[in-house]
């Protein structure tokens, strides 16, 4: 037995259990501080959060012109007063009635719905109840062509030429459905209250009948400024899928005449003169909505 455990042995009970208390207390601090040495676990980081989705402006369609108009067209300017410079401007009273008998006609031959048969029945009374005054006004506008002209060829050229601009204006497929509408309001004026006289008829009425074409320029008028806008900031990767697109940089650059509406004519059995008559179905376009798409990039060379 070594001198140690000798000791240990010979030791009384209480100093022995003493003893052993301190030699654990001695163990116990140790493995305490052992633990407080080691290296705590790094704390735990939130990821951070994803950016936001990048917005990506839509490609709005190439506005299409009113009425299905075509895509390029020449509106009549504005004179000094404000008004428009047409076939239909600076009348005189034999004129302005010509001019109203040569509307009241397209409307008769184009608007042909069964709720616009009251312009036909009020078309007929005029011209029956104002035959001689009708007459009157159309010899006057004759002498006055034959006069300004050194032929009486040329005189006849020159009035149907003018004439036919007049059948022309008013024949216009945009402005078909506010134009029969506004001939209609006219006639049954004219069949409640037959005119007296065809020039104070035409002075109270003439202008209602222009107003839907001025509502038709004008409304032309935004689609050219707003087709412009889009070409010009979506015409070069969108355009070539754009009917419209494609139509205004042909006219532009080659001189390619945009297609027009087909148009037969019928004889006007006083004048001679053809009256247009465009069939239009009212309330359908015909243009082609085409959703924009972007124009592959060029091949590059060596590809």
């Amino acid at each position: 037995m070594s001198v140690f455990a000798q000791r240990f042995s010979s030791e009384p009970r209480r100093l022995r259990r003493r003893r052993l208390a301190a030699v654990a207390a001695l163990a116990l601090g140790a493995a305490l501080a052992g633990a407080c040495t080691k290296k705590a676990p790094p704390p735990v980081v939130a990821a951070p959060p994803p950016p936001p989705p990048v917005a990506v402006e839509p490609v709005p369609y190439r506005p299409l012109p009113p009425g299905g108009a075509q895509y390029v067209m020449d509106i009549p300017p504005r004179g000094p007063d404000g008004r428009r410079i047409t076939v239909n401007s600076n009348l005189s009273d034999d004129q302005l009635v010509w001019n109203l008998r040569s509307a009241w006609n397209v409307a008769a031959l184009n608007c042909l719905a069964s709720e616009y048969e009251p312009i036909l029945e009020g078309y007929r009374a005029f011209l029956t109840r104002h035959q001689r005054a009708l007459k009157a006004v159309n010899d006057r506008i004759e002498r006055k062509f034959m006069s300004a002209h050194r032929t009486r060829r040329d005189a006849i050229v020159a009035r149907d030429g003018y004439t036919t601009q007049v059948y022309n204006f008013f024949a216009q497929p945009p402005a078909r459905a506010g134009f029969c509408r506004a001939a209609l309001d006219m006639a049954n004026r004219a069949l409640a209250a037959p005119p007296a006289d065809p020039l104070s008829f035409a002075r109270a009425n003439f202008e209602g009948l222009l107003v839907p074409f001025e509502e038709f320029f004008t409304a032309y008028e935004a689609y050219q400024q707003a087709s412009a806008e889009w070409d010009a900031k979506w015409g070069a990767l969108y355009g070539p899928s754009q009917p419209g697109w494609v139509a205004v940089q042909e006219a532009r650059l080659n001189g390619i005449k945009v297609p027009e509406v087909a148009v037969r004519t019928v004889i006007d059995p006083e004048t001679g003169a053809a009256v247009p008559v465009i069939p239009v179905n009212e309330g359908v376009i015909s243009q082609p909505v085409v959703e924009p798409i972007a124009t592959p990039p060029p091949p590059q060379p060596g590809q």
